[in-house]
């Protein structure tokens, strides 16, 4: 009857209605147990990066907090050098390595800079600019990574420098060519001080972005003492006494408003300059045009307009700003610590082996590769191929680009190397050891510039 065998079906349905909850009852229950567990995981290795994360920071500040005593004590540019090199070589190395090639950059929004840099024609073609980049490079982080003493460790000496020749001379030979460099044309010192703040607060302004932390006051102190100390060697004038005056003084200055002017010169210098540091990126499909937009985004206004640079819309900025910001929460909270240092330069080469005054290379290469090594095995060449043909690299290595390496001085050659004694006007000559066996060093341009 179909009354019967529908009475049948409800009733059939109501005998399975306890097994159907108690499956779904399993499945939920498995289902949290998973979700629990996954959950766990991601708090313990959150717990894990936390706890390892900071104990270079840490070590540190216990090393010199005290000393340092809140500004009431000092430390010394060595010292400071130490402090900087756990931010910038091991904590955030990209980051901090692009604050100052934007500090640079920045320095090109300056019309009496942009200027003479144009005259020189060394920044303003793609055929010089290259190099001149990479010179720059490795000039700024071998007296920024390089023992500014010259010696692995400073207290083998004592008072007296000359006791033994230098362990690594490198951080003072690269400030010597540089001191070379701009004694060829007449740079006021307002402009040498501005550039001098641009490198001591940009990496702190950059931290304090997108980075996984901000910069301790201690760290921004120590970029302070160190990047005067620099500006000592260079014999730049008025230095401010703290890194919170060099801040006012910055402020001060950009207020009078003679320093970020809108001009052609400044536009073109950083076309330049944007051509080059984007050249790894294909024309294909706009992506060029579209990466030249994002750099813009990351411009602060005043440097933007004085470089002629149109304001880009507002969600595109939000979109660049949000997504730094969001890799240094990602770095912060899941990323285990680097466990080496990342610097552009190899820091820990050793040069007390007699064996001469060796050629250099650095540990990193712009899309045209200067002093990258050519490759000595099959595999090698073939993997330059396949780097060049992705577009990592524009060529391969060559003799062109100088593949067996750099030696500083050659970047622009000197007569002697010197430096300027931060507390007096004597110049004090150091004892090289074997760097100055290979050749002397004088003031004629060297053939390759």
């Amino acid at each position: 009857m179909p009354f019967l065998s529908e009475f049948r079906y409800v009733d059939g349905f109501w005998l399975a209605l306890p097994s159907f909850f108690q499956q779904r009852s399993q499945r939920l229950h498995t289902h949290a147990s998973h979700s629990t567990y996954v959950f766990a995981g991601v708090l313990v290795w959150m717990g894990l990066v936390r706890a390892l994360r900071w104990r270079r920071y840490n070590a540190i500040h216990r090393k010199y907090l005290r000393k340092w005593n809140n500004g009431k004590g000092t430390i010394t540019p060595e010292e400071a050098q130490e402090i900087t090199s756990v931010g910038a070589a091991y904590d955030m190395p990209l980051l901090l390595n692009y604050a100052l090639a934007f500090a640079l950059f920045k320095t090109y929004a300056i019309p009496s800079i942009s200027t003479l840099l144009n005259k020189t024609k060394q920044l303003s073609s793609t055929e010089n600019i290259s190099k001149r980049y990479a010179d720059t490079e490795l000039l700024i982080a071998t007296y920024f990574f390089c023992p500014i003493s010259g010696y692995v460790n400073p207290s083998m000496y004592g008072d007296d420098p000359k006791s033994s020749s230098m362990d690594d001379p490198r951080a003072m030979i690269a400030l010597a060519r540089t001191n070379y460099l701009h004694s060829k044309y007449q740079i006021s010192n307002n402009d040498f001080l501005y550039t001098l703040c641009l490198f001591a607060l940009e990496p702190n302004t950059w931290a304090g972005r997108w980075g996984w932390r901000a910069l301790s006051p201690l760290e921004r102190h120590a970029y302070y003492v160190f990047w005067a100390e620099i500006g000592r060697r260079m014999d730049i004038k008025d230095i401010p006494d703290s890194f919170e005056s060099l801040s006012a003084w910055s402020k001060a200055s950009r207020a009078l408003g003679y320093l970020f002017l809108a001009t052609q010169s400044n536009h073109d210098l950083a076309g330049f300059t944007l051509e080059e540091l984007l050249s790894a990126v294909p024309e294909f499909g706009g992506l060029k045009s579209f990466a030249r937009r994002l750099a813009i985004c990351a411009m602060d206004d005043i440097v933007r307009e004085a470089m002629m640079y149109p304001k880009q819309p507002w969600l595109l900025r939000t979109v660049v700003w949000w997504s730094l910001y969001s890799v240094g929460v990602f770095q912060r909270w899941f990323l285990l610590p680097r466990g080496f240092p990342s610097t552009p330069v190899n820091v820990t080469q050793n040069f007390k082996t007699g064996g001469g005054c060796p050629r250099l290379h650095p540990n990193k290469w712009a899309a045209r590769p200067w002093y990258r090594p050519e490759p000595t095995t099959s595999f090698g060449y073939f993997t330059e191929k396949l780097l060049v043909k992705l577009g990592w690299y524009s060529e391969m290595p060559s003799s062109m680009l100088k593949s067996t390496g750099y030696r500083l001085e050659e970047m622009r050659a000197m007569r002697r190397l010197c430096e300027r004694h931060p507390n007096s006007k004597v110049i004090q000559f150091w004892d090289l050891g074997h760097w100055k066996e290979e050749k002397e060093y004088t003031n004629e341009p060297s053939p390759d510039i």
